[in-house]
């Protein structure tokens, strides 16, 4: 005889088992969810590379986009030139007159026109600086070619893209690339999106005493200096200091850079007794006390004499 508690249907299907967590209905519900997460995010990622795709093409439109010859000429000069740090420069094709004064110029230009320079260098990985002035109150795009492959900007080819700031100056390292026989060459400065706007600076390049071993590009070293007034030849001062060859921000712009290319033989650079190199470098106020505002030099050309005491290993 069947009792009431006797089931005609399996246990099974009277009491299915539901996994934990779950029914019939959440997953469908996660899967709406998920797509919908997804379309999100991908919406979203499609807006940034909008926004940053429009970004860039302002931004190159801007430097390149057609200018007006005279928006970049002031008294009668494009607004930007060209100088080597070294103190080995004069008028170009003797075209103008070297100020006696530099630092009482009524012009708002660092040299009253173009220059040619000369670079004695110490063999192959030698390193001289340039410097660009932007006189303009607006940033400029300029291209920088040098017409010769014996020498690179930096060791990354004879041509770059540069940005300077209104009212400011850059400097850009020219790296020796072959053991070159003497050579002149041309550094243009041209704007981007006019190439007939340019400044140009002729540069001989030759030999010097031999090839060294090492050259700063840098490298921490210990420096001798002596700095003038460029106009008045007065001493300021001197001594040994701490110094990187390149950027250092310990120092007045112009310092640190005008130790790049220093030179030494390998056997020589920790002592520096007798191979050691030194150079003369002239400094505009821009790359010296320019932005110290109320500096009893802020106005003042300053000549560095720098000798080379030891490289840091």
């Amino acid at each position: 005889m069947s009792g009431s508690w006797i089931k005609d249907r399996p246990e099974a299907e009277e009491h299915p088992v539901i996994p934990l967590g779950l029914n019939e209905m959440a997953v469908p519900r996660l899967a709406i969810i998920a797509s919908a997460v997804t379309l999100a995010v991908l919406l979203l990622s499609m807006g940034w590379i909008a926004i940053a795709a429009l970004s860039f093409l302002n931004q190159f439109e801007d430097a390149y986009a057609t200018v007006d010859e005279n928006d970049l000429k002031q008294d009668g000069r494009w607004t930007w030139e060209v100088t080597m740090l070294l103190d080995d420069c004069e008028p170009r094709n003797g075209e103008w007159m070297w100020p006696d004064n530099l630092s009482a110029q009524d012009e708002i230009f660092w040299l009253p026109g173009e220059v040619q320079c000369n670079w004695p260098h110490q063999g192959q990985g030698d390193y001289a600086t340039i410097a660009i002035n932007n006189i303009g109150n607006e940033s400029l795009p300029l291209t920088i070619q040098l017409n010769t492959d014996a020498v690179s900007i930096d060791g990354d080819g004879n041509t770059t893209v540069v940005q300077i700031e209104g009212k400011d100056a850059i400097v850009l390292p020219l790296l020796l690339e072959s053991a070159a026989e003497d050579i002149t060459f041309t550094v243009t400065a041209s704007h981007v999106s006019l190439p007939s706007a340019q400044v140009e600076m002729d540069i001989s390049l030759f030999a010097d005493g031999g090839e060294k071993d090492r050259h700063t590009r840098s490298q921490n070293l210990f420096v001798h200096y002596t700095v003038w007034d460029a106009d008045t030849d007065e001493e300021l001062d001197s001594g040994t200091l701490p110094a990187t060859a390149g950027n250092d921000p310990r120092y007045i712009e112009g310092f640190g850079w005008g130790l790049v290319g220093l030179d030494a033989d390998l056997f020589d650079s920790a002592t520096c007794a007798v191979s050691c190199t030194t150079h003369t470098v002239l400094l505009p106020p821009e790359l010296a006390y320019g932005d110290r505002d109320g500096h009893v030099l802020q106005e003042s050309w300053l000549r560095f004499e720098l000798e080379l005491e030891q490289i840091l290993i």
